[in-house]
């Protein structure tokens, strides 16, 4: 009989052994459990700068592993090279099983199917999508979750490549995972659990017109717009992605007219950007505004009151800059006039 002191000891064992045992073993990673609604597929994104830092995606990534798998190696930096990989980024992971020993192809085999399938909901490649992930590479393929496709590697199924010295090459001594910035930054809904907004339709822009002034009408605040919990947001639940505009429809709003108003009276917020974040208001259809109306530093809530002219469309704008968050709009009021 094992003593009970040395159960969490042989549990922790069981879990390493399978990286040296003949014995394959079949797991998967546990995560939270997810909704319906989940991330377009990372698009892959070339190197553009040398980055010796690793970053929270991967860090992530690896740490499932090792809880999954249990220790085996891996390395997320490369030194700065003329390479495409993302290592060089931080923004790549190598996670060392070999298809020569069987128990770590069949953890290879498990982790890949994990990423590969779809979520209680239908959608295909859903861990691979919620992780942020381009592209993988393993045993002698290429798989890409936005096509949903493997294809061959290098020329690795050739005859010529089949030997042991281009294992590193071929990738049949290591898994190979590749982030977008997206989820190498940790901003994608297996982090965060809100999936990025979705970008409106283009609106062509035309010049705003300032309406003339006149007195505010007063009303009951009513929220036009909440990404955390999906108010005024179709979609429903997300957070808003910099440079990504957001519509918000104001008119026939809470006690705010459908007909009749030139301009709203909006309170606005940042709420808990990742990073340092700008925000610009301004009305829909028309030109970016220059100037923010508030900056919100990381972590923080930042509040601002503006005044904006409304369109015949009933909409406003805003987009972030820097950071990614929360957005939140409440209408206070309105003035009496022609639409912009």
């Amino acid at each position: 009989m094992v003593p009970s002191r040395l159960l969490p000891v042989l549990v922790a064992l069981a879990v390493v052994l399978p990286t040296t045992s003949a014995h394959a073993v079949t797991v998967a990673p546990t995560t939270r459990t997810f909704g319906a609604v989940i991330d377009v597929p990372a698009a892959w994104e070339r190197e553009s700068s040398c980055s010796q830092t690793e970053k929270k995606g991967p860090r992530k990534l690896r740490k499932l592993l090792v809880a999954t798998y249990g220790l085996v190696s891996s390395n997320i930096l490369r030194p700065c090279s003329g390479a495409d990989s993302g290592h060089e980024e931080g923004r790549a992971l190598d996670w060392m099983v070999s298809v020569r020993d069987p128990a770590q192809k069949e953890m290879g085999d498990s982790f890949l199917s994990w990423l590969q399938a779809p979520d209680e909901f239908g959608n295909p490649s859903a861990m691979a999508r919620r992780l942020g992930i381009s592209y993988v590479i393993w045993n002698n393929a290429m798989w890409r979750p936005a096509t949903g496709a493997w294809t061959e590697y290098g020329g690795c199924t050739a005859p010529t490549k089949r030997f042991k010295r281009f294992d590193t090459t071929c990738h049949r001594n290591h898994v190979h995972v590749s982030f977008s910035w997206d989820g190498a930054l940790g901003r994608t809904s297996f982090y965060t659990g809100y999936v990025a907004c979705p970008a409106p339709a283009y609106n062509p822009w035309v010049p705003a017109v300032l309406p003339p002034v006149s007195d505010v009408v007063p009303v009951e605040t009513v929220r036009v717009l909440g990404t955390r919990r999906g108010v005024g947001l179709p979609s429903g639940p997300c957070r808003v992605h910099p440079d990504v505009r957001v519509d918000v429809r104001v008119l026939g709003v809470g006690g705010i007219p459908a007909t009749g108003v030139s301009s709203v009276v909006l309170r606005t917020a940042v709420a808990r950007s990742d990073a340092p974040a700008q925000l610009r208001v301004w009305t829909a259809g028309t030109a970016l505004p220059l100037d923010p109306v508030v900056t919100a530093e990381k972590g923080t809530d930042a509040w601002t009151t503006v005044t904006v002219p409304v369109g015949p469309d009933g909409l406003v704008s805003l987009q972030l800059t820097g950071g990614m968050g929360h957005l939140v709009v409440d209408a206070t009021g309105y003035t009496v006039g022609a639409a912009a």
